[in-house]
């Protein structure tokens, strides 16, 4: 009898830890989230990009209300004024970037001759200071195999990307609109779900983890324009080519947390070689730009934009980015770090309300 008691009092003990009830919470939340966006996957990628867009033209909304505008006036306001903004700006790069793509189409068929004559001088320089010696042909043709294979690769995640974008350009800008409308009333209503006695602790998960994903939405946001920014102006006062487009480039690729930076490395080279004229100065110029965005990056607009929001461990941004890129393409790079963060936030604070609730308890006992 007193076994089974002891058994007993342990077992309620068990259901009782905070940490395994918020866990089992968090566990059935995440499968239900999961189902979820099974379902929504056709337009999954139109959620995403109009809740990304919601969180940086919320400000706008909110300025524009307290103003006395009604949402639907201030909504509307905001997302012509987005419209004009981004048209101008493609306008501007449209035409430019399309002429930049075809020129580099069809500069690609030179790229072996070109790697192979700057690896010849190379070899010859080497050679001649006793450093190391090697096949500037062979050597060529194992590069242009490797590279002929990652650009199939990346050329096949591009399309896709693409592809999701021009599907979603309809309903991108819908639902990003009635989302700056009737996002809190949403939001209310959903709340309103909840029990009376989880209604305080689903608000508070609700707010930190909102607060932390918008804070963490625009320091990218601001991160990517900055970088992106920086080496259009960096290539182009050392003279490299297609300058916009590779800043554009390296800005999306700096998103990507480890590997992005490395990442972003490769295509100034690739431009560098397709060019008339390919020189190792050259490559050095254009690595240089990317080295001092990197600098720009991590000593000033990591720790004061984007203020390390994420505070995740890096073995868990590794492993979230391989396994996202896998899985998910380029798209899932994107979103691994944010998607990762905001279920860090949520159980860490269902855990903190779940514990707190058992502490009142005891001490109203």
């Amino acid at each position: 009898m007193v076994e089974r008691r002891t058994s007993y009092d342990r077992r309620t003990s068990l259901q009782k830890h905070p940490v395994i009830i918020a866990s089992t919470v968090f566990l059935v939340g995440v499968v239900f989230v999961l189902a979820m966006l099974c379902l929504a996957q056709p337009i999954l990628f139109a959620l995403a990009v109009s809740l990304a867009l919601f969180t940086v033209l919320s400000p706008a909304v909110v300025y524009f209300r307290q103003r006395g505008w009604a949402t639907a006036k201030a909504a509307g306001s905001v997302m012509v004024l987005a419209s004009i903004i981004v048209s101008f700006v493609g306008a501007l790069l449209y035409p430019t970037t399309l002429s930049q793509i075809h020129d580099l189409s069809q500069q690609v068929s030179h790229l072996d001759q070109q790697l192979e004559s700057l690896l010849t001088h190379a070899n010859i320089w080497l050679s001649g200071h006793d450093l190391m010696h090697f096949d500037p042909h062979q050597t060529t043709v194992d590069l242009i195999t490797r590279f002929n294979q990652q650009a199939t690769e990346v050329t096949t995640n591009i399309h896709t990307f693409f592809a999701h974008v021009g599907s979603s350009l309809v309903l991108i800008p819908l639902i990003t609109f009635f989302l700056l409308c009737d996002f809190h009333t949403l939001r209310n209503q959903a709340m309103q779900l909840l029990p009376n006695s989880q209604f305080e602790l689903g608000w508070l998960i609700y707010t930190r983890a909102a607060q932390q994903l918008q804070n963490y939405i625009r320091g990218i946001s601001i991160q990517a324009i900055i970088i992106a920014s920086f080496c259009t102006l960096g290539f182009w006062i050392v003279g490299v080519d297609y300058a916009p487009l590779l800043g554009i480039m390296i800005g999306l690729l700096n998103t990507i947390p480890f590997f992005g930076i490395s990442l972003a490395k490769i295509p100034p080279v690739l431009v560098v070689l397709l060019s008339k004229d390919p020189s190792v100065m050259e490559i050095v110029l254009a690595l240089s730009v990317v080295l001092a965005a990197q600098a720009l990056d991590n000593g000033y607009i990591i720790p004061r934009i984007v203020a390390k929001a994420a505070s995740l461990h890096p073995l868990t941004v590794i492993i979230s980015v391989m396994l996202s890129g896998y899985y998910a393409g380029f798209f899932g790079l994107m979103l691994s770090v944010p998607v990762v963060f905001s279920l860090k936030v949520i159980h860490v604070e269902l855990v903190r309300g779940i514990r707190r609730q058992a502490e009142h308890r005891r001490l109203e006992v």
